[in-house]
């Protein structure tokens, strides 16, 4: 169990509980063990504690983002001392630690790798679904990707605090653990000639769903050992990814449950 740490005296919190503001307070938070989801630092701001915040974000794997002042005026008020840090609403988990403890439980590891997929909408339902259909984890990367936030957390009905969700610095490198650990890596493709129903996601395996704008990125494409496309009866785009992927993680538990 974590221990009950005090906030910092200078520490501001307004609306929302996972907002810290101020340079001090925020390369404190950086240091201690709260999760930290990301960071908005001032454009052109500089300083010794900003240069420290910013060697401390990259050591934890923590996104940060240059804003305009008017961006951090607005969600605190003034006084931010040009940083804000959001902390995390869960603790985030290692693919590479997870996974042994998966496979020596006895179960046969499903990981779902969400890749560029930024809506918290899409990312809290996906989180629901991955969940109720046996899915041992997410993997998000640590820029790019959809906030653990309160959005997020309400549109997964509360499955974000139960599904292990590993923020990874470099998805390349997390599809290469997960390769190592001996799963297959499969692919949602529009354009795949492989369907679900004739792909076997009873093995051990994980599903990479791309962003419904770029699909998935050359470096994880660069890793999959299969796309895989859901037929459709009509000729349109594409499903919503979030609904894509609810399709493969039931096609994936009916495999697993031998129905």
């Amino acid at each position: 169990m974590r221990p009950n740490r005090q906030p910092h005296r200078h520490a501001k919190r307004r609306a929302h509980d996972n907002l810290v503001f101020g340079r001090q307070p925020v390369a404190e938070l950086l240091q201690g063990d709260k999760e930290v989801d990301s960071i908005l630092i001032q454009t052109g701001a500089q300083g010794d504690v900003l240069k420290q915040i910013r060697q401390l974000a990259v050591m934890k794997g923590v996104p940060v983002k240059s804003v305009p002042v008017e961006k951090l005026n607005r969600l605190t008020g003034g006084n931010h001392q040009g940083v804000i840090a959001f902390t995390a609403a869960i603790s985030y988990v290692s693919i590479a630690d997870l996974l042994p403890l998966i496979i020596e439980s006895g179960e046969v590891p499903l990981i779902i790798v969400l890749d560029g997929i930024t809506d918290v909408g899409n990312f809290g339902a996906i989180a629901r679904t991955a969940w109720a259909a046996g899915a041992h984890a997410l993997v998000i990367a640590g820029t790019g990707a959809a906030p653990v936030n309160a959005d997020a957390m309400k549109a997964s009905a509360g499955a974000l605090q139960e599904i292990p969700v590993c923020r990874e610095a470099i998805l390349a490198t997390a599809l290469e653990t997960i390769q190592l650990h001996g799963l297959a890596i499969y692919g949602a493709d529009a354009h795949a000639s492989a369907i679900p129903a004739t792909t076997d996601l009873s093995i051990p395996c994980a599903i990479v769903m791309g962003s419904e704008d770029r699909g998935i990125s050359s470096e994880a494409r660069a890793m999959l050992t299969e796309t895989v496309s859901i037929p459709m009866a009509r000729d349109f785009d594409s499903y919503n990814v979030s609904v894509a992927a609810g399709m493969l993680l039931y096609e994936a538990m009916k495999q697993r449950s031998g129905s």
